[in-house]
């Protein structure tokens, strides 16, 4: 009798711990154009511009239970891709990106406010200043497949005053990254 009973608790603590969900332990993701898709947003006269960068290098380190991360990537400025020749010669000129002078723009930020904001520095266009941005975890059921960031930036903060009648103060920067090896994809 006592050991049916030493066996049935057995079976139901051994149940028990079945249970649980596995712990996620901290990671370590290097970024790249395949699993981060970086993008500006920027208000034209009658239409927003959309560009992508197509060369970025960095690092993501995460702890999906603590909802903790650092971030540090750098994008190769002239990589941006827009959407036709006339809008990306005067994004690369002199008074706007002008790749030639700044070859990169890079990004360095750690989660806060229990993982909903990325706080961090900006260095674009020579210059580096505070830039957060909100972020929101994407899910699978009960698997995190991606982590979602987006910010708004004033870009005379950085130097960009080129385009001023064409192209608005605010730039809207997203980054979309995927963290089950499936190519990114913007947020809706």
């Amino acid at each position: 009798m006592i050991r049916s009973l030493l066996l049935a608790g057995f079976a139901c603590g051994a149940l028990a711990l079945s249970a649980v969900p596995a712990i996620a332990a901290p990671e370590t993701l290097q970024l790249t154009p395949g699993n981060m898709l970086a993008q500006t947003h920027s208000s034209a006269i009658l239409f927003t511009i959309t560009g992508t960068y197509r060369q970025l290098a960095g690092t993501l380190n995460f702890d999906p239970v603590a909802k903790t991360c650092a971030v540090d990537v750098t994008f190769q400025t002239r990589s941006l891709a827009l959407p036709n020749a006339i809008v990306r010669g005067q994004v690369m000129s002199k008074g706007f990106l002008d790749p030639d002078q700044y070859p990169t723009t890079s990004y360095k930020g750690t989660c806060t406010d229990n993982g909903t904001v990325l706080a961090g520095n900006l260095t674009m266009h020579g210059q580096t200043h505070p830039f957060d941005m909100k972020v929101t975890y994407r899910m699978d059921g009960n698997t995190l497949v991606g982590l979602d960031t987006a910010g708004t930036l004033d870009r005379y903060n950085w130097g960009l005053n080129g385009l001023q009648m064409m192209v608005g103060k605010m730039i809207k920067v997203t980054n979309d990254i995927s963290l089950n090896g499936k190519p990114p994809t913007p947020a809706s």
